[in-house]
């Protein structure tokens, strides 16, 4: 299990350790987390993140859905919290719960 502060901007595992993210890759989580278990498109994640620039594409979508699965999944090449779903989009697949 893992906590987002989006007040604090940190992500913390159940035991308290603490993972970094970069301010994108903080911004793509919060923005799957808005939308628990509703796929979204690279589009839509490129919007909810603010990425867009010149330089960004909709491939960079995929390297931090990369980057984060090997931060916060037990094992990056067999996720369980951000699944895939080719040609459509991804998706946070547990339920989320928001704590105050």
């Amino acid at each position: 299990m893992i906590e987002l502060n989006l007040r604090t901007r940190r992500l913390s595992r159940k035991d308290g350790r603490r993972i970094e993210l970069t301010k994108e890759e903080f911004n793509l989580l919060a923005a799957l987390l808005a939308s628990p278990q509703r796929v979204m498109t690279r589009n839509q994640l490129i919007e909810a993140t603010r990425v867009y620039d010149n330089e960004v594409y909709d491939r960079a979508i995929d390297m931090l859905i990369m980057r984060l699965r090997r931060k916060i999944e037990p094992h990056p090449a067999q996720p369980i919290y951000i699944s895939t779903l080719r040609g459509v989009g991804y998706l946070f697949e547990p339920a989320v719960e928001k704590v105050y």
